[in-house]
């Protein structure tokens, strides 16, 4: 087991230091309550679960259908209508025509719930000033939000690329004790940054590693 004392607190002044800069070009804006947050939320739930290798990304993407960026996936989309988008519509099927397709796992009720109301608010290209608190305690309610919209495409039972796991709690203690997790996250120690499609943002990436040096509560 890694000695997480002695790499932690360096790699929270990394991120302190560089915690004011930004992963999109897209200015965050004041959203009323209750706004989804395509670009924090939403593109990085589909870029990782649907436009991995393999899948809906590049030129041999499957189907020809490509979803690694907001017009792309609005092709897919009827906004105001979830129901009558076909997005949403293979994320809710049954069997094989479901997606991701098995045996990889289906994402999750929360995460089908987002790109719904997402849809259903008019599927707008929203970045919304989060107000992320970057000091008060992490729990794995949060991070396994994280993991879950970002990560579990790649590192879940039926793809465990790297040999790492993110879906269960056990899973994620054992990725951080045994992986370099947190180099990943920030792309040092010659690690390359994880997920490699849709950067985590700075507050997503404070949530973990706030986990972390609070020794991975659950």
């Amino acid at each position: 087991m890694r000695n997480l004392s002695a790499w932690i607190p360096g790699l929270l002044v990394l991120f302190l230091s560089t915690e004011s800069c930004t992963h999109s070009p897209i200015l965050e804006e004041e959203c009323p309550p209750g706004t989804v947050d395509f670009t924090q939320e939403i593109l990085p739930l589909i870029q990782t679960n649907c436009a991995m290798s393999g899948c809906h990304v590049g030129a041999n993407a499957a189907e020809g259908i490509r979803l690694t960026s907001y017009s792309q996936i609005m092709r897919q989309v009827e906004p105001g209508h979830p129901e009558e988008s076909e997005l949403f519509e293979v994320l809710t099927e049954q069997g094989g025509k479901r997606m991701p397709p098995p045996p990889m796992a289906s994402l999750s009720s929360a995460a089908i719930e987002r790109i719904r109301l997402w849809i259903q608010q008019g599927a707008k290209e929203t970045h919304c000033n989060s107000g992320c608190d970057t000091t008060a305690p992490a729990s794995w309610a949060q991070v396994s939000f994280v993991f879950s919209s970002q990560c579990v495409g790649c590192h879940q039972a039926s793809l465990t690329s790297g040999n790492v796991r993110l879906d269960t709690y056990a899973d994620a203690v054992q990725a951080v004790n045994d992986h370099d997790v947190s180099s990943a996250i920030f792309g040092i120690n010659g690690a390359p940054k994880m997920p490699p499609n849709a950067l985590l943002s700075d507050c997503h990436s404070a949530i973990i590693m706030r986990w972390i040096q609070a020794g991975m509560p659950q």
